[in-house]
């Protein structure tokens, strides 16, 4: 954590962060490393560890350390997982014929509590985006394309972002896909033009599942 300013973003506001205490300076520090925490959130979460239980602090500390030394990639599906095949995959409940492709693995827990879909998932890694130098070989389509294969998929969902981004994606995995000649849909336009799917509510997954189109 004595690093933590190293990590800070350029436009970070750090002056007149000299007068705390050390420990403090780098809890703050810390926490400001997180995507859309100003200097000003920090310092409350900081400032509420310090006033509060001695053992939250604790309890907050081991849960961060935990995700990495406890949370894993479903070797199936890329999912996270405690173990090395996710409950998902490994329920032979779930129909094994579909396949919904999201970019990233909290996109599934939205999808999840929907209660709507009941196959399978298959994490990408990320969306295409050559400004940032995302392209195709960064991404797992070698590895979706050899599970279809191999695997009898009778259908793809494409769940991504409704943007850019994601617009690109499925274009490039619909001409990707098209020789397999498995049904491919994307979810419907319920979802919000520049949308992502982690912040998406319940009822407008359903409807964009419910009436999701082939490409």
């Amino acid at each position: 954590m004595a690093n933590a300013v190293q990590c800070l973003p350029m436009n970070v506001d750090i002056r007149g962060m000299s007068r705390y205490p050390e420990p403090l300076r780098r809890a703050i520090e810390a926490f400001m490393v997180l995507p859309g925490i100003g200097r000003r959130t920090a310092e409350r979460f900081a400032f509420s560890l310090l006033q509060g239980k001695q053992e939250t602090a604790a309890l907050l500390a081991t849960s961060i350390l935990n995700l990495h030394k406890q949370v894993t990639a479903c070797k199936q599906c890329g999912q996270f997982s405690e173990k090395s095949i996710c409950s998902i995959c490994g329920n032979v409940k779930r129909n094994k014929m579909e396949l919904c492709v999201v970019a990233e693995g909290r996109d599934i827990f939205p999808i999840e509590q929907t209660n709507l879909y009941h196959g399978l998932y298959f994490v990408l890694g990320g969306l295409l985006n050559p400004i940032e130098g995302i392209n195709p070989k960064q991404l797992r389509f070698k590895e979706l394309y050899e599970r279809i294969k191999s695997d009898g998929i009778i259908e793809i969902i494409l769940a991504l972002n409704n943007n850019l981004e994601g617009d690109a994606t499925a274009l490039y995995l619909a001409k990707l896909l098209k020789p397999t000649k498995i049904k491919i849909t994307r979810l419907a336009r319920g979802l919000p033009t520049g949308s992502r799917l982690e912040y998406a509510d319940e009822a407008t997954l359903q409807s964009a599942f419910l009436n999701r189109k082939e490409i």
